[in-house]
């Protein structure tokens, strides 16, 4: 199984985007929230593409959406590929890393993964630092992220 844990805020919605909606008028949201940059979009695609790598959701968007949710948002802007699942929210507070193994812990399938996020090493666990692609928030899932994200993730064919 191929895994890509994917965040939003600073890797599907990002800064570049929002700056050119705002001096277009266009609309920056929808009934879900932030739109995602359509280069993110198309990034994204390319690697599920190449891969056939399912999506879990990292983001924080998790705590103010159900799944439920997410799976109608993935279809009505028709997002590429499928969200497979959200990591899972622990009790205690904790890094994003470590809800990353709780989750690979509750799968229980072996997984070629990587880790699309804008945030830092330090939210990571040591073990996942060289699964992780960590992106310029202004810019978010570039080609060059989705090229390594394709590499890592068809490392074992």
């Amino acid at each position: 199984m191929k895994v890509i844990f994917l965040d939003f805020d600073g890797v599907m919605d990002t800064a570049y985007d929002d700056l050119i909606r705002n001096k277009e008028g266009k609309p920056a949201c929808d009934e879900y929230g932030t739109l995602f940059d359509p280069n993110c979009v198309r990034n994204l695609e390319h690697i599920i593409v190449q891969t056939g790598a399912a999506i879990v959701l990292t983001s924080s968007w998790k705590y103010m959406m159900s799944y439920k949710d997410f799976i109608e948002m993935w279809e009505r802007r028709r997002l590429p590929g499928f969200v497979t699942d959200v990591t899972p929210t622990l009790k205690q507070r904790t890094k994003r890393g470590d809800e990353i193994d709780a989750w690979m812990e509750e799968c229980r399938t072996d997984c070629e993964y990587v880790i699309i996020d804008d945030l830092g090493t330090e939210n990571f666990n040591s073990h996942q630092i060289p699964r992780l692609l960590v992106v310029n928030p202004f810019w978010g899932l570039d080609e060059e992220t989705a090229e390594k994200a394709i590499e890592l993730l068809n490392s074992n064919e």
